[in-house]
């Protein structure tokens, strides 16, 4: 009996060590405080992006990348999966890439990709299980290889939620978190008391010169945003207020938000950049509220969970012709205002 509880005791530890937490069964238990969130790993930027082997950190952060240089070529993705991913697994990696793929679409036709890894691929992902939910940003044009993207699924965590995998598939694509916008402390506050000094770099903002924020106004929806409590000291405690909307959900990780998708297809060159030489100012306003179906999908274990979410979308679009020459194609913040699993 001794041995028993002596051996209970070293498990309680190094669980308690390991900041361990259930298996997340829905997009919305990270919000809740949880001990151990996988798209948190140290060492990385932003917590879940991975630079090239010959480059430290990023030269700019946003929205997208600026560069087309990294950009997939025609929007293409080759992947390979790495046979430490579970058969099940795979098929469920490959379930979510489809919808990703089809919500981008332009006229029934795809803008971007993901397909099988050819021998001759020279750019390719590698999708294997790893420590944590993290992936490259951008292409990596200039290096001939692998890049890894890490989808773990282990007994206390698991980045086999349909969100987590479109958010690190969109780092893949070219970008970044939505809090590193310019414009960030327009929408939301950053409380800076409760973020360890050495995590404080993942909420660094960047100018207009560094990032491309396509035209697109701040997205309290996106599927890029980090959560209330990301990085917390107190995990009870926000570390993100939204300052437009106290009661908007960031941090969703069902799939990507209308204005995700746009931004996708603006950076792929599917829809082009709104455009215009007028040189005076008009300004319009139309509010329109979208009713979308989604699935949430999650697996634990060998069990995969389906439920279909019903989610109403309400935005004030505000299209302006200025003297610069721009349509400001600026809809307000996006908030998902019933979301749930």
């Amino acid at each position: 009996m001794e041995l028993l509880t002596y051996l209970t005791l070293i498990l309680l530890h190094c669980a308690l060590n390991l900041h361990c937490a259930p298996v997340s069964s829905s997009f919305d238990s990270i919000q809740s405080g949880s001990a151990y969130n996988p798209e948190r790993n140290d060492g990385l930027d932003g917590g879940d992006m991975v630079h090239p082997p010959f480059v430290t950190s990023p030269t700019g952060r946003g929205v997208a990348i600026r560069s087309a240089y990294d950009r997939w070529t025609g929007g293409v993705v080759p992947y390979e999966i790495a046979s430490n991913i579970s058969a099940n697994n795979s098929i469920f990696i490959v379930n979510i890439i489809t919808p990703m793929q089809n919500l981008t679409k332009v006229n029934n036709t795809q803008c971007i990709s993901f397909r099988p890894r050819n021998t001759s691929d020279l750019y390719y992902i590698t999708i294997f299980n790893g420590s944590g939910c993290y992936a490259p940003v951008g292409s990596w044009r200039n290096y001939i290889g692998n890049r890894p993207v890490s989808f773990m699924h282990g007994t206390y965590a698991t980045c086999m939620v349909s969100g987590i995998i479109q958010h690190e598939l969109t780092h893949v694509l070219g970008f970044y978190h939505e809090q590193s916008r310019p414009d960030r402390d327009s929408y939301v506050s950053i409380q800076w008391n409760n973020i360890l000094p050495a995590n404080a770099f993942n909420f660094d903002m960047y100018n207009d010169s560094d990032v491309d924020t396509l035209m697109t106004s701040y997205d309290y929806g996106s599927v890029m945003h980090y959560e209330r409590n990301a990085f917390a000291i107190n995990s009870s405690v926000a570390t993100i207020i939204p300052t437009k909307n106290a009661s908007a959900f960031i941090g969703q990780r069902v799939q990507l938000s209308p204005i995700d998708i746009l931004e996708i297809q603006r950076y792929y060159g599917c829809v082009p950049m709104p455009t215009n030489t007028t040189t005076s100012t008009t300004t319009s306003t139309a509010t329109t509220t979208t009713t979308i179906t989604v699935t949430q999908i999650t697996m634990t274990g060998a069990t995969t969970t389906t439920a279909v979410t019903t989610t109403t979308i309400t935005t004030t679009n505000k299209s302006s012709v200025n003297n610069r020459g721009h349509s400001g194609c600026r809809p307000a913040a996006l908030v998902a205002s019933d979301i749930s699993s």
